[in-house]
């Protein structure tokens, strides 16, 4: 129960990671997979302390254990031989390939913002003099239709000779 003092640590991360989505998801995550790791190890240790031939038979072996499952390690140190520790190895792996996917995916959608917001940037400032010469080229234009216009003959409409 006293990890549950970790809640306010998740406050405290929540305002480092920013308003930004990215930020929370990520925040949430490695706050989920820390749980995550924690409850494997307590469910492990359950089942394998006691079991014949088992390897996980202190806290930090199963902390160990879950930690290098979860993020894919897998060392072989120590592993579970119960159906029931294999089925909750099982879950740490899954969980550990979610975590992974969406750390992967966080930090690939800040690359490609970051990436886009260069690319725009360079483009607007590529853009300004051709903005600028359309712009200038427009009030030359309007100029001469003006003075064509000023030019023509209201009878006939054609261009009176000056």
């Amino acid at each position: 129960m006293r990890l549950l003092r970790l809640v306010t640590l998740l406050r405290v991360l929540h305002r480092f990671g920013g308003n930004a989505l990215r930020g929370r998801v990520l925040t949430y995550v490695l706050g989920a997979a820390a749980l995550l790791i924690y409850a494997g190890a307590l469910a492990v240790l359950d089942v394998e302390e006691n079991a014949p031939g088992s390897n996980l038979t202190t806290f930090g072996d199963a902390i160990w254990w879950a930690l290098t499952t979860i993020t894919t390690v897998g060392y072989g140190d120590h592993y579970p031989v119960t159906v029931l520790g294999r089925c909750v190895a099982a879950g740490l792996m899954i969980g550990g390939v979610a975590v992974l996917g969406v750390v992967t995916a966080s930090v690939a959608s800040w690359m490609v913002e970051t990436v886009a917001e260069e690319t725009q940037a360079e483009l607007d400032a590529a853009e300004a003099p051709v903005q600028q010469e359309l712009q200038r080229l427009t009030a030359q234009v309007l100029h001469l239709a003006a003075l064509l216009e000023g030019r023509m003959s209201k009878d006939d409409g054609r261009i009176r000779e000056e």
